[in-house]
């Protein structure tokens, strides 16, 4: 463990302005310098430091969209460790919006509520099975994910984790985390059971949602967190 290493990101991470632009960049989408100064609350000028730092820091990247530079979070590692952050900053405060306590975006995984509730019944089925640092599928949860259109083969080949615990900002317990949780929400989207909020990383619930939560995964929306 890099003692110095760790102070420097810590150092990056504990200034108000600049974990407000991490936390925006927690629902997956590149945001513009303006946008992430508008998000911090802070000047242009301010806003173009903080993202140097990040830059230099490895926690963002950035990509030019013709004549604008968009920024994005550097990997899932990063939102993880945001994600965890939360849940050890605010350990007996509720999420302030409603909505994203009950389903939100993670980077490009499912939190909240909405994804503890899932990982559960996964793990109730013995669909998903907990190890130290991760999740595991068993062959059931591969038959599980493949009838629901998600390949586990071809997630084991990518270049990530395959299953990852990932703590939840507001539960503070492991939602699915890695490629699998990935593509779960993808083909959550794909189905249309979960629509994208505007200006936020809070998801929901569609009709169609409600009646495939309950179908497939036993799940009750409109009772859940009640």
């Amino acid at each position: 463990m890099n003692v110095h290493s760790i102070t420097e990101v810590a150092g990056l991470i504990g200034e108000p302005g600049r974990i407000r632009m991490l936390a925006t960049l927690l629902d997956d989408k590149t945001h513009s310098a303006s946008e992430l100064a508008m998000a911090a609350d802070v000047s242009a000028q301010t806003a173009s430091s903080h993202l140097s730092k990040l830059l230099a820091g490895g926690l963002i990247v950035a990509e030019r969209q013709g004549r604008q530079r968009l920024y994005r979070l550097r990997d899932s590692d990063v939102a993880n460790a945001i994600e965890a952050l939360g849940a050890l900053a605010s350990p007996d405060k509720p999420a302030e919006v409603p909505e994203l306590r009950f389903a939100r975006s993670c980077y490009d995984h499912l939190a909240g509520v909405l994804a503890i509730a899932m990982r559960n019944q996964l793990l109730k089925r013995d669909a998903l099975r907990q190890v130290q640092d991760s999740f595991t599928l068993t062959k059931g949860g591969e038959r599980f994910l493949a009838d629901f259109g998600i390949d586990a083969v071809e997630l084991r080949q990518l270049r990530r984790s395959f299953a990852g615990k990932c703590l939840d900002w507001t539960e503070r317990h492991h939602h699915i985390g890695g490629a699998v949780g990935a593509a779960l929400l993808s083909r959550f989207l794909e189905l249309k059971w979960l629509a994208r909020m505007r200006k936020t990383r809070a998801v929901r619930v569609t009709h169609e949602g409600e009646r495939g939560f309950e179908k497939v995964f036993g799940i009750s929306c409109r009772t859940l967190g009640k």
